[in-house]
């Protein structure tokens, strides 16, 4: 009778998993695989996530300032209305 299929696949799985359930083979792996592959990645991203942050800082100050300007106008034409509303009403 032939073995179930998937069987071999579940062995190796099993004896992965056991290799790694081992906290002497984590730590190393850790330290001498994952933690310096992370380190390189993060020192190569940190130019982009800096200038990404800086152009997001830029865009809302701008954004701040665009929204500011807009409501100020607003207010010194509704001031401009007001004056001129007073000005037509001694002309007539």
């Amino acid at each position: 009778m032939p073995p179930a299929p998937g069987t071999m696949v579940n062995s190796v799985l099993n004896r992965a998993l056991q290799f790694f359930e081992n906290p002497e083979n984590r730590e190393k792996i850790q330290h001498q695989c994952i933690d310096p592959l992370l380190k390189h990645i993060l020192d190569r991203m940190f130019p982009y996530i800096i200038l990404t942050s800086i152009l997001f800082s830029l865009i809302l100050l701008f954004s701040l300032t665009s929204v500011g300007l807009l409501i100020f106008q607003l207010y010194k034409l509704s001031d401009t209305a007001v004056s001129l509303s007073q000005i037509n009403y001694l002309y007539i």
